[in-house]
């Protein structure tokens, strides 16, 4: 979605590691860095500032050929108790996407939404009721489809 925002229909991130260079100082994180690497390290710290989502936030309209680009209609997704994928990440992410785009700004190109959905009082998707996993679901395939314009069909 960073590299090449205008494929892109529409976006749903899931807890979604967004914060590559410090994703290890939280949590059960510094057990990825056998996966992801670790920001610690020069050479690993060189891989990972190219594609960690937080770090690459552009403004698309000010890329050459790019005016009229904008990010997609976004919706990131979290919940309040994941100890696992810490809901700062898509927080930070959300922000800084807030903040770099100037979404919702007058005269900022970006005006597809970019939201969060945090649902309360929930982990990481253990033990979730299924009230839950229902409403979350219902929630992310009526923003796609809304977005993108489906239309439904009986």
């Amino acid at each position: 979605m960073n590299q090449r925002p205008d494929l892109f229909g529409c976006a749903l991130a899931h807890v979604g590691v967004m914060d590559m260079l410090r994703f290890h100082k939280f949590t059960i994180g510094r057990a990825w860095t056998c996966d992801f690497g670790c920001s610690e390290k020069e050479k690993e710290f060189h891989w990972l500032i190219k594609y960690s989502p937080l770090h690459n936030v552009r403004r698309p309209w000010e890329k050459a050929g790019g005016a009229g680009r904008q990010y997609p209609p976004t919706m990131l997704l979290t919940a309040d108790h994941d100890d696992r994928v810490l809901p700062s990440h898509t927080l930070k992410f959300l922000a800084t996407m807030q903040h770099v785009l100037r979404a919702g700004a007058e005269g900022s190109p970006q005006t597809n939404p970019i939201i969060a959905r945090i649902e309360r009082k929930s982990g990481h998707g253990c033990g979730r009721s299924t009230q839950k996993i229902i409403d979350e679901a219902a929630d992310r395939y009526a923003f796609a489809a809304k977005m993108m314009g489906v239309s439904w069909m009986d």
